[in-house]
């Protein structure tokens, strides 16, 4: 078996093990939450002023 071959068995194994866990949506909101995050009330940036201000000097 060549090196490449090798190689490309290799990443096959890993894909075959490496399934990602089903997480419920509402196990996701709870982590957030406890974080200190709400979905329902985002917290927003500032508008940007749309005029150019020039520094005074």
């Amino acid at each position: 078996m060549g090196r490449k071959a090798k190689l490309k068995q290799r990443k096959k194994s890993q894909i075959n093990l490496s399934k990602p866990e089903l997480i419920d949506s509402d196990q996701f909101v709870q982590h957030l939450e406890r974080q200190g995050y709400s979905l329902k009330k985002p917290n927003l940036a500032p508008e940007v002023p749309q005029k150019r201000i020039e520094p005074q000097i």
